[in-house]
């Protein structure tokens, strides 16, 4: 049987979803910053012997090991399945499954501080930015996080299968470019070891 792989791991809990069809099945579960070694089991469970057509990824922005763990992954199957790769942003993901035609999107970006885009009349328009929740308590957003600024929570399993249900048709169509590239708002916070540390004193 012939289905579409969407994995998401642009948050702590990662989640998968397969099309087979028109019907669709969702994993989800905490990677806990695991991810490289969660996703690939997960995935092998839930494609069982299907043969795959293709693989949508959430590109980001988001957690930035989950990010480069959901794209490799994606690119080493596409690569070995002979199938290509089709990208997906986690802010559009999740307008998709939060439904919202007009709004705003947002999804945690680490520092207390979340990414944020609009949404008008189903488009997502212009580009991420980094907002503080002061500036977002006014707008009522949907996303991840959204719950604590009063809006509208999505998890990563709705992303996963909002993002399946739009883009299956248009892969399938042949109307869609492939390609998926990382998308990040800023720079990981990573800091010197302190074995580094010490070897450079």
């Amino acid at each position: 049987m012939k289905t579409i792989l969407c994995i998401d791991t642009a948050s702590d809990r990662f989640a998968l979803a397969v099309i087979r069809e028109r019907v669709i099945e969702t994993f989800e579960a905490e990677a806990n910053q695991d991810h490289s070694r969660l996703v690939l089991p997960a995935i092998a469970e839930l494609l069982r012997d299907d043969s795959l057509e293709a693989i949508l990824v959430v590109t980001g922005p988001g957690a930035y090991a989950g990010i480069r763990v959901g794209i490799a992954t994606a690119e080493g199957l596409a690569l070995a399945r002979g199938v290509p790769v089709y990208g997906i942003g986690t802010l559009e993901a999740a307008a998709l499954a939060a439904g919202i035609a007009d709004g705003t999107v947002v999804h945690p970006a680490g520092r207390g501080e979340f990414a944020m885009q609009r949404v008008e009349a189903g488009t997502m328009v212009g580009s991420p930015a980094i907002a503080a929740p002061a500036a977002l308590a006014w707008a009522k957003p949907a996303g991840e996080g959204a719950s604590s600024l009063g809006g509208n929570e999505v998890s990563s399993r709705e992303r996963a299968e909002a993002a399946l249900r739009d883009r299956a048709p248009k892969i399938r169509s042949g109307s869609l470019a492939a390609g998926a590239e990382a998308f990040y708002l800023r720079e990981p916070n990573i800091t010197v070891s302190r074995r580094h540390q010490a070897a450079a004193s």
